[in-house]
């Protein structure tokens, strides 16, 4: 059964299924992100906790304020709130170490979130951060070879036409560090011990389109054996499919377990 946890007092709450048979000592927080509540794309987050429950690890699922509908509380910042989230949930259950993260926005969280508490060991980057440059257009000029050439001259003209000034990018949309605040925070956490699976779909083919994307986004930590990557583009950004679900669910509940 779900607890339901009072936080903000009373004026936010998340939902706490708790480590069967014999906790481990560790609670996973997964966050929401843009207009999907906790319970995550499809219910996701909530089949994910119980798996992960039944494999020993207490789960949160937490709605931050004023993502999707969520209301704004009376926190100054998003830090502070995560910061009781992990306190209330650390005098709960006991937990010494917190795996934070979830998709989208919710895996941005997971990054300031790791970077700002010590109790975390371990991030879950659900489609996060991924540097665009020459691998990018190296996928996007895949793709317009993959179709037919009478389309070429038309979409060669969209590749190469320059973007107004004040058109959106995705950092309207993502809160990222630069790229070299990005690798100092990865060598930070890294160092610290902390175990990264950054998890990559094809659904997010307007920033992504070649794995070398990821490999020139983590740069010489992508060899670092505490990061694991997997790059998935068969499938969407918010794992539609059932069979889709079940994968990831079971891929993140074997490094969560064994990280």
């Amino acid at each position: 059964m779900d607890e339901v946890i009072a936080l903000d007092g009373g004026r936010a709450f998340g939902l706490l299924t708790r480590a069967q048979g014999t906790p481990k000592g560790r609670a996973v927080v997964l966050f929401n992100a843009g207009l999907i509540h906790r319970m995550g794309p499809l219910r996701l987050h909530v089949h994910l906790a119980r798996r992960l429950a039944a494999q020993g690890l207490d789960v949160v699922r937490f709605d931050m304020p004023r993502i999707g509908d969520a209301p704004a509380g009376t926190h100054a910042d998003a830090e502070s709130v995560v910061r009781e989230v992990l306190d209330t949930v650390q005098a709960m259950t006991g937990a010494r170490g917190f795996i934070v993260g979830g998709i989208c926005s919710a895996a941005d969280q997971g990054w300031r979130t790791a970077l700002a508490d010590t109790r975390v060991d371990g991030v879950l980057l659900l489609d996060g951060m991924a540097v665009q440059g020459t691998w990018f257009r190296a996928g996007q000029l895949k793709l317009m070879l993959a179709r037919s050439p009478l389309r070429w001259p038309g979409m060669l003209l969209r590749l190469l036409r320059p973007k107004p000034d004040d058109a959106p990018g995705i950092n309207d949309f993502r809160d990222w560090s630069t790229h070299g605040q990005f690798l100092e925070q990865a060598g930070q956490l890294l160092g610290r011990g902390v175990k990264i699976l950054a998890f990559y779909t094809g659904g997010v083919s307007y920033y992504l389109l070649h794995p070398r994307q990821i490999d020139a986004t983590f740069g010489r930590h992508r060899r670092d054996r505490r990061l694991e990557v997997e790059f998935w583009p068969q499938i969407d950004h918010i794992l539609f499919s059932a069979s889709d679900r079940a994968r990831v669910i079971d891929r993140i509940s074997t490094w969560a377990v064994a990280s």
